[in-house]
């Protein structure tokens, strides 16, 4: 198997469905550490034929090519949008089909140099990279979490259930650490 590329600046926030907490947390580490790190915010969609009950139709979206866009809205509409509120230097969302995800990311960093703290809300990305710290959300109810998911939750340096109306992601972000050159967790 092929080595993927270690990114110790990069945390890879992921989930096992939609709303279990993935930008809150991504926020929570912005606003963190924003006063002192140039901090980048990034969110990536990774379109597979089938998953349209996750992430919307992608109907017009070419499944050869791959999109990076920089956010500079900053109405609060979009989760790019609220990590920019939040005081990430700059965001980016990248949409792209799975198969172009390395090469998506590659270009991705070439933009935003590899010394930076990057904070991305995917799960798919820890296909093509290994970060710092990739920590996965788990909603509590098994009906919701995407089939998928059992094979990232092997990858993960952390797994946490959210509990209906839990406040978790506070404490974790509590727990998450930025070292200067490294993302990593503080058990304390």
């Amino acid at each position: 198997m092929k080595s993927l590329p270690l990114l110790p600046n990069l945390i890879i926030i992921g989930g096992s469905s939609r709303n279990v907490g993935k930008t809150t947390l991504a926020l929570k580490l912005i606003e963190k550490y924003c006063a002192n790190e140039k901090i980048i915010g990034l969110k990536v969609t990774s379109i597979k034929p089938g998953e349209e009950t996750f992430h919307g139709s992608h109907e017009s979206f070419n499944l050869q090519q791959y999109s990076i866009i920089e956010e500079t809205v900053i109405d609060g509409r979009k989760d790019t949008s609220r990590m920019l509120l939040a005081g990430a230097e700059k965001v980016f969302y990248i949409e792209t089909p799975d198969h172009l995800l390395g090469e998506a990311m590659s270009e991705f960093l070439l933009k935003v140099g590899a010394d930076s703290p990057i904070i991305c809300e995917s799960r798919s990305l820890r296909k093509v990279v290994k970060p710092g710290l990739f920590v996965l959300l788990k909603h509590y109810d098994q009906m919701l979490i995407k089939p998928e998911f059992k094979q990232f939750e092997k990858l993960a340096d952390s797994t946490h259930t959210i509990v209906k109306n839990s406040r978790s992601t506070g404490s974790l972000s509590d727990k998450i650490v930025w070292d200067g050159k490294s993302w990593c967790l503080n058990n304390y």
